[in-house]
Order: C-alpha cells, then structure tokens, then sequence
C-alpha cells in the first residue's frame, strides 16, 4: 500500500496556484467563456491555445488576451462534430507545443423549444456539440495524455445537468446532464494514468451570447434567481478561479467532481 508523506513544506506550498510552463488547450475557446478561461490560464502563466470552429472569433479572442499576457496564442481550427478534425488538432497542438497538460472543453450550443415540440434536428445538433464533440476531445486529448504520463481535462458543465429548468431546455439539460457522466468516467478510467478529470457546473452565466436574452426575457430569468441565494446571475469572472484551480498543482488529489459556481443554487433549490 502506498502511504503518501503527511509532511509539509514550505517549497511545495510554492507552486499550488502556479500555471507557469504548462501547456493549456481550450476547445471553444473563440466564445464567452473559453475566452474568459483561457484569459485566467495565460494570467497565471500558462502557455494558451484556442481552438474553435470560427476563425474570426479566435482573432478576436486573441487580441483579448493580448491584455493579459504577453506570450504567443496559438490559434487551430476544429469542428468538433468530425472526430478526423479532432484527431488533426491534438496532433498539430502536440506538435506545435509538445505536452498538452490540460483540456478546457468550453464548446456549448443551446436552441430552446417546448419538450412535446423539438425539433429532432436541433436536438441532433446540440447533442452533438454539447455532448458527442466533447466526448471526442476528452477521448483524444486523453490518448495524448497517457501517453505523456498525465493531465487534466476540464469540461463545461451547467448545474442543469442536475436540475431540470423552466420549459424549452430539454435537450440543453439532456447534454449537460451526459457530460456530468462522461466527466464522472472517465475520471474513474484514468485516475490510474495520472488523467484527472472534473467539470465546471455554473448557472446562467452573463456572456455576450446570453446578455440579450436575459434582458428579453427579464420575468423569466427573475424567476430563476428566486432560487439563487446570492441574488445574481454568474459572470465569466466567476469561472476563472475554479477553472484555475482545477488547472493547477493544489487540485493534484481531485477528479470525478462537479464543481457549482452557482451562488448556493444547488444547496437551496
């Protein structure tokens, strides 16, 4: 049995919250949220790279991050409903960069329509962004990373893969509710490669993608804070430690978790 040191140092304190020399891929990373992570990852020393399936999105979000690093963003293009895509990009990334330590899957896609009314092809469609693409990411990424001896893998998650929402998000809470899964095991499959696996669960969270909506459909939404302590709705700002943390040395001992920035929702609903 292996009996790890109960001892504690003041130099293995040093590094816990330290990204510097790792390699950090964001799928997704040309939306709201990939950028925000990825912003959060290069402020913290990683080296970033964006992948997405919207060139003009990357450059955008490139120049973004201009602000909070100085170091190159590597930019590839993906279209994640192609697992030959897929495969293409971890190895470019591999080759560009060497080591991928870590895996962001932000990539998400959300259409709403009434349960007895969806259509299949919408549904088709979400399901595979939400869940099929980032199944083949996790299952590609996490080739390389066995074969690297270990990494990290981060998926996006919503705290409605655990709690059903007001009408329309059936196949959003559907996809949401596979990738809690996929993240719970694969955790339990990899742990004993050094392959550790977690998701970030948050609730509506204010990007340039759901602003607008909110604001037209302000009674709705003020229905969903009713269940929400903290009174607000999330910010991209609010992902960043989380993704950090889950990124980082001081989450070393945690994978299969589903982690709520979500203002005590899920405590109180």
């Amino acid at each position: 049995m292996d009996i790890p040191s109960a001892k504690i140092t003041p130099e293995a304190l040093d590094d816990l919250f330290t990204l510097k020399g790792k390699n950090v891929m964001v799928v997704g990373g040309g939306g709201g949220i990939g950028r925000g992570l990825a912003s959060g990852m290069a402020r913290f020393g990683a080296n970033v790279a964006l992948a997405d399936i919207n060139p003009a999105a990357l450059e955008s979000a490139v120049q973004e991050l201009k602000a909070f690093s100085d170091a190159k963003v590597r930019t590839y293009t993906v279209n994640t409903d192609d697992e030959s895509s897929v495969e293409q990009l971890v190895a470019n990334a591999a080759a560009d960069m060497g080591r991928i330590n870590v895996l962001v899957n932000a990539q998400g896609f959300n259409v709403k329509a009434p349960a007895a009314e969806f259509p299949m092809a919408d549904f088709d469609k979400l399901m595979s962004v939400n869940m099929r693409g980032v199944m083949m990411c996790c299952k590609h990424f996490a080739a390389h990373m066995i074969a690297q001896g270990g990494g990290k893998i981060i998926n996006m998650s919503s705290i409605r893969g655990a709690r059903a929402a007001l009408g329309g998000n059936l196949a959003y809470c559907a996809s949401k509710g596979a990738v809690d899964m996929i993240t719970k095991q694969l955790a339990v499959e990899l742990a004993s490669k050094k392959v550790l696996v977690n998701a970030i669960a948050p609730i509506i969270t204010i990007t340039p993608m759901t602003e607008e909506r909110v604001k037209a459909e302000a009674d709705r939404y003020a229905k969903v804070l009713a269940n929400v302590p903290m009174g607000r709705m999330g910010t991209v700002f609010d992902l960043i430690g989380p993704a950090v943390f889950l990124a980082c040395k001081a989450s070393d001992f945690v994978t299969g978790t589903i982690l709520y920035p979500d203002g005590g929702m899920m405590a109180f609903a």
